[in-house]
């Protein structure tokens, strides 16, 4: 039986933490914005291309104990706009249970069983892209309830104070996004302000036509 339902998750305390706030835009313009904590992501957007990816969308990545005492991450994502909730339990990089509602919106990555081991939610990934220190992040590789995300290193450049780390995302499993188009693949860039400690700039992503630009 799911742990949720045998269970109350009761979320375990955890420190306030600073707001990273990035604006989000195309080349036509501003489309929305975006907010990184290390426990959640929030995002608004009004003006994206026929309208597939306007709305709010909230997702949080926190411990949670089950009735049991077994203690796990929820990584819990909500768009209401498309009027979807998704529930993750995670423990040792592995996915323990997947809730997807409405279950019209599941698909066979909506399985724990059928994800692979090694994974993190999509906040902990996003953490690990803005938060880098040190040089470029390595391979990250994630899940979201519908599908497995793998981003690899593919190339670093330091000019001046400047670090530009090139990066390729790939959906490895599961269907890409943004039905109908079903994006599976783009390029990413990521630039880090390297003068007095490493800082995200910004970070642009690109398929076929389109470039999303994410500037602080």
């Amino acid at each position: 039986m799911r742990l949720s339902i045998l269970a109350v998750l009761i979320g375990l305390a955890a420190p306030a933490v600073q707001a990273d706030t990035f604006s989000l835009s195309l080349g036509n313009g501003p489309i929305g914005t975006l907010n990184v904590t290390a426990d959640a992501v929030r995002s608004s957007v009004t003006d994206s291309p026929l309208g597939l990816a306007n709305g709010r969308f909230e997702a949080t990545a926190k411990r949670v104990r089950t009735a049991s005492g077994d203690v796990v991450t929820q990584y819990l994502s909500q768009a209401p706009s498309k009027g979807r909730t998704i529930s993750v339990l995670l423990k040792d990089a592995r996915a323990l249970e997947t809730v997807v509602s409405p279950a019209k919106d599941a698909t066979d990555l909506s399985v724990a069983s059928a994800v692979p081991a090694g994974v993190t939610h999509p906040v902990g990934a996003l953490n690990r892209i803005v938060n880098a220190s040190g040089g470029c992040p390595g391979p990250i590789q994630f899940y979201d309830g519908r599908r497995v995300i793998t981003i690899s290193p593919d190339g670093a450049a330091q000019d001046g104070e400047t670090l530009t780390c090139d990066m390729r995302y790939r959906v490895t499993a599961g269907p890409g996004h943004l039905s109908p188009l079903f994006i599976s693949g783009a390029r990413m860039s990521v630039t880090y302000t390297t003068a007095g400690g490493q800082q995200m700039a910004g970070l642009t992503l690109s398929s076929g036509p389109f470039t999303l630009y994410v500037t602080r």
